[in-house]
């Protein structure tokens, strides 16, 4: 947030998040590369998972999942702090979305994300709500959350709950409501290709111990 924020915001155990922001929000998702106009928002639901290790951005049209991680938003602003993307005002004026009688930026979301200090290298990532009482409570709520220092310093047991959440929440196939095994192949892996085999013969041996709702 721009504004100035109290020490007593900032907490020193892991984040609590209410229910009802665990509960999917509707918004709207500015392109953040826009090659022509005129630029279109994509429909998604905004939710954070219970731990408080992720912004969940599920893509309702495409069915895809982004887990944006927490640690890694640097700032978020609203209202008079925010720098509207060129087509944005126009936009949203021209299809009457949302309250009609304030203005475009008291219902805008930015948030600065990114694994880097520096700021021309941050991604910039638009929301629009359907009220000004939504986006300040997303911008209050993600930014205190993203500035607990305990989310930069977790023990062994934290960082194997946020790898579980990233799995639940953004590998999963959003029509099947299981996990294909591809995606967590890829995940677990990365640019370690030796490791895939082994990874996939461990996931097969535990699901006839236990099903976890993986498939091929």
């Amino acid at each position: 947030m721009a504004a100035r924020v109290s020490n007593r915001l900032f907490s020193h155990k892991l984040n609590e998040v209410p229910v009802h922001l665990q509960t999917p929000t509707f918004a709207l998702k500015w392109c953040e590369e826009i090659k022509k106009p005129p630029a279109v928002p994509i429909i998604v639901n905004l939710s954070i998972d219970s731990k408080g290790f992720y912004l969940i951005c599920v893509n309702r049209v495409k069915k895809e999942v982004e887990c944006f991680d927490l640690a890694l938003i640097h700032d978020t602003r609203t209202g008079s702090q925010v720098s509207l993307p060129q087509g944005g005002v126009e936009y949203f004026d021209q299809n009457h979305i949302g309250l009609l009688d304030v203005p475009v930026t008291s219902k805008w979301l930015t948030i600065y994300y990114g694994n880097t200090f520096v700021a021309s290298e941050l991604r910039i990532v638009h929301f629009y709500f359907e009220s000004p009482s939504l986006a300040r409570e997303w911008t209050e709520k993600l930014f205190q959350l993203g500035h607990n220092q305990i989310l930069r310093n977790l023990s062994s047991l934290d960082c194997l709950e946020k790898i579980h959440s990233k799995i639940i929440h953004g590998l999963i196939d959003l029509d099947k409501r299981k996990i294909p095994v591809r995606n967590l192949v890829q995940f677990l892996c990365k640019n370690n290709r030796d490791s895939s085999k082994n990874i996939i013969k461990a996931i097969y041996l535990s699901a006839t111990i236990h099903p976890l709702g993986f498939y091929d």
